[in-house]
This record gives structure tokens, sequence and C-alpha cells, in this order.
């Protein structure tokens, strides 16, 4: 078989997307070389696995020993493995996928993503771009992660969508301290558990008047569900728990917003427009930068060493 190393690389560079100076740069060396290696010569034995690697094909296809594989199927790969995995080990298998996404976002990162362990501080993983954000906490007592698309029209698009006044009513209700007692009495209780009024009253030292007013708040928003119990002539209501995901999510970035998002392991910083977008909005518009000294600057009159 015919050796092609210089067609297959240049084939393969621009199959990935990468310019010979953006490849260039992810081996550490000049854009001149990979020109050269393109059109012929060949690179010290020492770089060939770390070209093999940022290419993600092997040196067999390179050389054109070989035809490069059909890619496989990631999803099912991924599907496979968290089907593999032990139901207490899932979580973390999750967090470090997640955590290998964010780090693919970074062009400098060529090796594999290693997840941090035995943190000292609380640390994050953070991405704005202007089509995405997320945010990961990584520490061993708590992690999560949280991924947002952007939509064309902004984030506003949907969270303004005619529900503002429930928005304000959630947290007006959310900044009181009885009812997030009650939120977290509620969301440790066991599954189809049902409690009456008097009962959390009881168990929480609430005024009864209190859990009354905040009890029916939580029904109106649809975080607890209300039944009649047809026990008696005048037949007690209980309420149960629907354990709702968004809400306890909102609590818990809350608490890390107000503990201060300071220390990161991972931090991209991609974006140019926020996630909200309002038309006509003059301060939503990328700030020119100012680039390198022109060429024809004059220099005259400066003084040099």
């Amino acid at each position: 078989m015919k050796l092609d190393f210089g067609s297959n690389l240049a084939k393969y560079r621009k199959n990935r997307g990468f310019t010979q100076g953006q490849l260039a740069k992810l081996l550490s060396v000049t854009p001149q070389a990979i020109s050269k290696w393109e059109k012929g010569s060949y690179p010290d034995g020492e770089m060939l696995p770390k070209i093999s690697k940022v290419l993600g094909v092997s040196l067999d296809v390179l050389f054109g020993l070989a035809e490069e594989k059909e890619s496989p199927d990631l999803e099912e790969l991924i599907s496979a493995k968290i089907r593999q995995t032990e139901p207490q080990k899932r979580a973390d298998v999750v967090m470090r996928l997640f955590y290998a996404v964010l780090n693919a976002y970074n062009n400098y990162n060529l090796g594999k993503a290693v997840f941090p362990e035995s943190l000292d501080l609380e640390t994050f993983a953070e991405l704005k771009t202007d089509y995405e954000i997320a945010l990961a906490r990584l520490n061993q007592d708590l992690r999560y992660f949280c991924f947002l698309s952007i939509p064309e029209k902004g984030v506003n698009s949907y969270t303004d969508s005619g529900m503002t006044e429930n928005l304000i009513r959630l947290f007006r209700m959310l900044a009181d301290k009885e009812t997030l007692k009650i939120i977290y009495y509620l969301g440790s209780g066991a599954r189809n558990r049902m409690q009456s009024k008097e009962y959390i009253s009881k168990q929480l030292q609430i005024p009864f008047d209190n859990v009354s007013r905040i009890m029916d708040k939580l029904d109106r928003m649809g975080l607890v569900w209300r039944v009649s119990a047809e026990i008696s002539d005048n037949p007690p209501i209980v309420y149960g728990y629907v354990y709702s995901v968004p809400l306890t999510m909102i609590l818990t970035l809350a608490r890390s917003l107000t503990n201060y998002l300071q220390h990161h392991e991972l931090y991209l910083d991609l974006w140019n427009t926020g996630a909200f977008h309002f038309p006509n909005n003059k301060l939503g518009e990328p700030v020119e930068k100012v680039g390198f000294w022109p060429k024809e600057e004059e220099l005259s009159g400066l003084e040099t060493e």
C-alpha cells in the first residue's frame, strides 16, 4: 500500500474542522511545519502519537495502512455504560460524562478530562457561550450539573411568556422561612405519605393558620396534591408532596449563588451576548475589540534601547 501521510494529514485535519494554524497551536508547532508535513515531509517520531490523539485517528490510518472505521454510535455507548453501572454509582458516571463535555469546549485540552477529587473549597465548572450555559458543582457532598440551550429569541422568550405574575408569587413564597421549612419537611417524606395541616402544624411547631395559608399556596403552585379522605361524616383534607424537581433545583442553585461562585476547576467564558435577548437593546451588542498595532503606524519619535 502507498504511504500517503501528507494527504491523509490534510484530509483528517480538514475533517476535524482545523486550519493549519489551529492544528499547529494544538501541537505546539508552527503552521509552516504543518504545511511541510502535508506536502510530503514527516514529523519527528515522538510527534506522531500526539498528532494521532489530536485528530482522533490511528497512525495506521494516517499512513494509509488502514481505512478509518465508521464512528461509533456515541449515544448507544453512553446508554450501555449507564445500564451496566450499578444504580448507586450512576450519578458519578453522569457527572464525569458532563464534565468531559465541558472540557470538550476548550480546544486547548488535548488529554482526557480528569474529574477533580477531594476538593477543599466549594468548586464549580462553568460554561458561558452565545448558544448555551452550564454550571456544575463538583464537591462530593453535593454534585449537580445544569445545562441550558439558549433559544434564538433568548431565555426571556420562555420565562416572560405571560407568566411573570406567577414567578413573582413563587419567589415571594420562597422568601418565607416557614414555607421553606414546610417544603424541606414534605420533601423528606416517603412516597405517597399523606398528611393533614393539623399534623404538619404539630410536627413543625408552626401555627395552624400559617400552615393552612402556606399549604394553599403550595397547592396553587402544584407543589402538593390534596385529596379528601372519606373516613368519616366530615372527611378531612390531606396532602401529598409531588417531589418537584424544578423546585429542588431552584433551591439548590440559590444556595450555590448565595455562597458566591468563587472557585472554578473549569471556567469557559466564550459569550458575546447574554441569555436574555431584548429587541433594540444597544447594551446587548458586543463591544468592538482593539486590534494589534497597524503596520503603517508611525513609530518615529519613540525612543528605543
